[in-house]
């Protein structure tokens, strides 16, 4: 062991922790960092060695009040010779959250707020979304309520892949991390064919000593061509834009080929006045119903699925990477689809004019919109038309007629909007929470940039085909469980009622009415507020909090109902061209009931005890396909605003924080108002009434408040955009 080495390490420790570190956790630190410049690290050697630097009066050992234990600091540090960090230590582990600035949070659980808090110095090569082994102080809890911790030992990293641009500096070059959390140097293996402005897919091999070593995985593209932004994103997000070669030549010998004895298992309805009804931007067709009046004036609603489990078959190589991309991501110009565009858009698409393999929902529907009963089966359609939302809407509104259609194709959308009101009605009589939240149209030129920016509008034939696939989905659900099949639901749980209490004290400011108590809180409480209050004009915001007061949805073989549905029995079923827990509920069906004679046991066994890692893999994808489209419209939305700076808008704020705001302008766009940049006034931020209030002129800034703000700042790398407020 080098003396002199093993000693700067120890003082660069010390002096790096800012408060007394306790032996034991610099022990931990040199063997878990430090081997390979130490070597074997020996306790009493190390002992010894602090007790050389005590005598030399370089450091002092701080007996601990709370153990036989002592804290080291550096000598003449008076300010540390009265208060220990802790002599009781504790350990445990947890996931790690970094800011921006590179200091760390802890909580114990990927759900659970942080609770404990690690300074950039004591991190300790741990990054953003590490699973670690830390250690904490709990007699110490600072302004925050975070309790002071070390970390000691990554246990698992959360990824070994970053997206990063080669940058030139001084005639050398080196990675600058796309991810402002990433808080180490990167250690590039080699720079050949690199240049300035490539983007490149990194995988760390190790970390030393706040240093990461790396090769390149993949080279994306230089940041000046088009759409390298968007793969950038995607690829930092853990998703692979590209398929497998395996996977396309696998999919390439996938053909529609309808022989005898799928006509034989399955229910030939191509004669049926079958449907599609889409965007008109669309390829890729899950979804076809028709709708009939029965002959004791009930409706039947027969709804078909694509039956992607024909050609997706269980344990593929094609179904092992669906179970990885989970679901397909829409992004601005492109897809990035579940399975191989063959299968999305040809092959399992519910294209017109051809036969296509399906699973079918039909539901016999009174009057008060309750199922009378229920049937599912496999079948063959042939969709008669394609219709866009928009064709269907301005059929609605009369702008045309359709009286070139089929007479039973327009017969059945005409019934299909009478039992859409049907089911609308008891849907909002069950108390089935309907939040009004209008999403961006982000439009772009050829070249990949923004150009316009505005809201989508939803008419009643979304509204339409939205009624349908949730009935079909509960639907199949009441049919599984009568049967007793294994199952994965889609859940939702109730809001917690801290979360409500917030929500309350803010809505109210905006003259919002809680007409119901919070307690034991039920969905049709939560949708009477909203039909009290459908005339407040800030009913769109309100709704927007109202969302983030909920909790998350997610997959599960456990069934604990949909809240927001306000439903008992819930699944995702409609649409398993571009998501895999829909796949899994018909794969379900198959086994266990389509060809449960055919089906081994020992298999439907094996697939039922893989349910719930399926279900919760799919959650995390879900979640994962989430961030990174929310990624690249904040890109987008940056980039928009660049041309705008000096400009000015009107806006309304969504968020309070203790160091600034964020303000929504009218076509979504959301940025930061740091606390220096409100008025002419100073504010501090007032954490009971949540309120940043100016000093002198006595101004208040809160949620819902009406404001001009001028763009200030916009930075496309960063996502990032900056107000300041005018009035």
């Amino acid at each position: 062991m080098d003396v002199v080495l093993t000693k700067q390490i120890i003082l660069k420790l010390i002096k790096d922790n800012q408060k007394p570190l306790p032996f034991y956790v610099l022990m931990k630190i040199l063997i878990n960092h430090y081997k390979k410049e130490l070597g074997y690290i020996d306790q009493q050697e190390i002992s010894n060695l602090i007790d050389e630097l005590a005598k030399d009066k370089t450091i002092s050992k701080i007996q601990s009040k709370k153990s036989d234990g002592f804290n080291l600091s550096l000598f003449g540090d008076d300010k540390w010779t009265s208060h220990t960090i802790s002599g009781n230590k504790q350990s445990s582990k947890g996931f790690l959250h970094v800011n921006a600035n590179g200091n760390g949070f802890i909580s114990l659980n990927e759900k659970q707020k942080a609770i404990y808090f690690v300074k950039a110095e004591n991190l300790h090569n741990a990054q953003n979304g590490d699973y670690i082994e830390f250690d904490y102080f709990s007699e110490h809890v600072d302004e925050w309520k975070l309790i002071p911790a070390i970390v000691t030992n990554i246990v698992q990293h959360s990824k070994d892949l970053f997206v990063g641009e080669i940058i030139m500096q001084n005639d050398k070059k080196e990675v600058k991390i796309d991810d402002d959390k990433f808080n180490l140097n990167v250690i590039l293996d080699t720079y050949d064919g690199l240049v300035n402005g490539t983007k490149v897919l990194i995988k760390i091999e190790k970390y030393e000593n706040d240093k990461a070593y790396a090769s390149v995985f993949r080279n994306i593209g230089h940041k000046s061509d088009v759409g390298v932004d968007i793969e950038s994103i995607v690829y930092d997000n853990g998703v692979t834009p590209i398929f497998l070669d395996e996977v396309i030549e696998y999919s390439k010998n996938i053909k529609v080929e309808i022989d005898d004895y799928q006509r034989k298992i399955r229910v030939d309805i191509t004669n049926k006045p079958v449907v599609t009804i889409d965007p008109a931007t669309s390829k890729d067709f899950d979804d076809a119903f028709y709708c009939e009046k029965t002959n004791d004036n009930k409706f039947l609603l027969a709804v078909q699925i694509a039956d992607v489990s024909h050609y997706v078959k269980y344990e593929s190589i094609l179904d092992k990477s669906s179970i990885d991309r989970g679901c397909s991501i829409y992004l601005i110009d492109r897809v990035i689809p579940m399975v191989p565009h063959n299968l999305s858009d040809d092959i399992c698409s519910l294209n017109p004019k051809v036969e296509r393999l399906t699973l079918s929902c039909d539901m016999i529907i009174n009057d008060k919109g309750e199922f009378e009963s229920i049937k599912v089966f496999p079948s063959i359609i042939k969709s008669h038309r394609r219709f866009s939302y928009d064709e269907i809407n301005d059929y609605i509104n009369k702008e045309t007629n359709f009286n070139d259609e089929e007479i039973e194709v327009k017969k059945s959308i005409d019934v299909g909007l009478k039992l859409s009101d049907i089911l609308t009605k008891m849907k909002n009589e069950r108390g089935y929470i309907n939040f009004e939240i209008p999403k961006a149209v982000i439009k772009v030129n050829d070249k990949g940039e923004p150009i316009e920016i505005s809201k989508e509008t939803h008419g009643r034939a979304q509204k339409m085909i939205e009624d349908f696939m949730v009935a079909a989905n509960e639907a199949v659900t009441i049919y599984a469980n009568k049967n007793n099949f294994p199952f994965v639901y889609r859940v939702h749980d109730k809001p917690k009622e801290e979360s409500l209490r917030i929500f309350s004290v803010e809505a109210k400011k905006m003259n919002f009415k809680i007409t119901t108590s919070l307690d034991n809180i039920e969905p049709d409480s939560i949708s009477k507020w909203l039909v009290d209050n459908k005339d407040n004009p800030n009913l769109e915001l309100i709704n927007m909090f109202l969302l983030r007061s909920m909790a998350k949805a997610k997959y599960d073989t456990k069934n604990i109902g949909h809240f927001g549905l306000a439903s008992q029995n819930y699944t995702h079923f409609t649409s398993p061209i571009r998501r895999y827990p829909d796949l899994i509920v018909h794969r379900i069906f198959w086994m266990w009931d389509f060809l449960k004679d055919e089906t081994k046991e020992s298999q439907r066994q094996k697939f039922a005890n893989e349910l719930q890692e399926l279900a919760e893999i799919s959650s995390r994808n879900e979640l994962r396909s989430v961030k990174c489209e929310r990624e690249v419209d904040s890109m987008e939305f940056a980039e928009y605003m660049m041309k705008f700076i000096g400009k000015q808008f009107k806006g309304t704020v969504t968020n309070i924080a203790n160091f600034g705001c964020y303000v929504q302008l009218e076509n979504t766009i959301e940025g930061f108002v740091n606390i220096r940049n409100i008025g002419e006034d100073f504010f501090s931020y007032e954490e009971k009434s949540n309120e940043l209030i100016g000093k002198n002129k006595g101004m208040r800034i809160m949620f819902g408040k009406k404001v001009t703000v001028e763009v200030i700042a916009a930075d496309k790398n960063t996502r990032k955009i900056e107000f300041k407020i005018i009035s």
